[in-house]
């Protein structure tokens, strides 16, 4: 009679056992397939910054026309050439006679006036940009 007793918990221990097992095993998959889903979640988010981040890139794409530049960069200040918060542009041929010193004077900024690195106006947008304003007509006052 003492060996039923001592041999019969053994299988409802057994058996206790593999359902907490089983159990266990239902847990680690859901956290899973929840860890699956959140990172599902993460990759459609990264993917969204990264298209926002393209399109900012190609709001300020390369190679722009003078006319472009200017109104992007130097519009607000000079409306049309005119005075503004800045000076009119109608002297700027007497101030800056040789292309080279117009350029550097927009790569260094002065005053108010920031500077126009390349990492905003490209090379070749400079260019661009001091085609631009030297074929501007000259503001009426």
């Amino acid at each position: 009679m003492l060996i039923y007793f001592v041999k019969r918990p053994c299988p409802i221990a057994q058996a206790a056992f593999w359902r907490s097992q089983a159990q266990m095993s239902f847990l680690i998959t859901a956290l899973f397939f929840l860890s699956a889903c959140s990172m599902g979640e993460e990759v459609k988010r990264i993917r969204a910054v990264n298209e926002v981040e393209k399109q900012r890139a190609q709001s300020q794409s390369t190679d722009l026309t003078g006319e472009q530049v200017f109104i992007r960069s130097c519009n607000t200040c000079h409306p049309r050439g005119r005075a503004g918060m800045g000076p009119a542009l109608d002297k700027m041929d007497e101030h800056f006679p040789a292309d080279q010193q117009l350029k550097r004077f927009i790569r260094m900024g002065k005053g108010i006036m920031p500077a126009q690195t390349a990492d905003v106006v490209n090379d070749t947008e400079l260019d661009n940009l001091v085609k631009y304003l030297r074929a501007m007509p000259k503001p009426k006052a």
